[in-house]
């Protein structure tokens, strides 16, 4: 999504420094700065893990940047750290479309049976995985897709809520399916969004998947389905669990629920 949104002459700052990566708050972007061995996102970059290591020595949350001429400027306490973006390869980030030609859809559902929701999601214990899914399959209207993104929408702790990350899984799917009440669950979100409520990264990624890009983990996990390579589904699946704390077995939550109404 970057090459989109990204403009000569753009102002932004640190918003966030975490171990590994941080995120530089442009307007009307948030855009993600981690090493290569972490999973790319549709408005982020990877670059090798040393640079990141040399870069977050001296990066601190509110520093100036610029971005100009493929180039990002931050501007540090100690000098000016430069990333040249015209050296990265760009990377098809699109939601893929998907059909079960090949990987018949029972067999996908089943291959989720390796995650255990219950144990590993981030919602609280005074809600179960399974009343997340029949809330979501009981949404028919608009009134009641409304209710269940109020409910999920911002819930829970960390970076990305668990409740967005369940929003983003399901959305994926159901975008990547082709379903037929696809346009609107899409325009329902996108007027949640625009309420507020949740944080910067959470509504990054809910815009990026309603603009039909996703992460790379995703991407692969589509693609998989697609050529019907049945042997690489739960490893797939795996992939994505291995995200933040959280944050991998919640967006698997929602793309479960999701093929599971398909």
């Amino acid at each position: 999504m970057l090459p989109l949104h990204l403009f000569n002459k753009n102002h932004g700052i640190v918003s966030t420094v975490f171990q590994h990566s941080f995120n530089i708050k442009f307007p009307e972007l948030l855009f993600h700065v981690g090493g290569i061995s972490e999973s790319l996102s549709a408005t982020g970059i990877t670059i090798s893990d040393e640079l990141v290591d040399r870069l977050l020595k001296d990066v601190d949350v509110g520093n100036r940047v610029l971005y100009k001429n493929e180039q990002l400027f931050i501007y540090t306490n100690s000098d000016i750290k430069t990333i040249s973006l015209s050296d990265l390869t760009e990377v098809d980030l699109r939601i893929p479309q998907v059909t079960f030609d090949q990987t018949p859809l029972e067999q996908i559902i089943s291959a989720f049976k390796i995650i255990d929701f219950a144990e590993d999601w981030g919602l609280s214990d005074k809600y179960s995985p399974q009343k997340v899914v029949n809330m979501i399959h009981q949404s028919q209207t608009d009134t009641e897709r409304a209710k269940t993104l109020n409910f999920l929408y911002g819930r829970g702790r960390g970076l990305t809520p668990s409740g967005d990350d369940i929003i983003v899984g399901c959305l994926s799917i159901l975008a990547a399916m082709g379903y037929p009440q696809l346009t609107q669950w899409q325009e329902v979100i996108h007027k949640r969004l625009e309420l507020g409520g949740t944080t910067d990264v959470s509504e990054s990624y809910i815009g990026a998947a309603l603009d039909g890009y996703t992460s790379k983990k995703m991407v692969a996990f589509l693609k998989v389905i697609q050529v019907g390579a049945i042997e690489q589904i739960e490893p797939a699946i795996l992939g994505i669990q291995d995200f933040g704390h959280t944050s991998g077995t919640d967006t698997l939550l929602g793309m479960y629920t999701a093929f599971t109404m398909l």
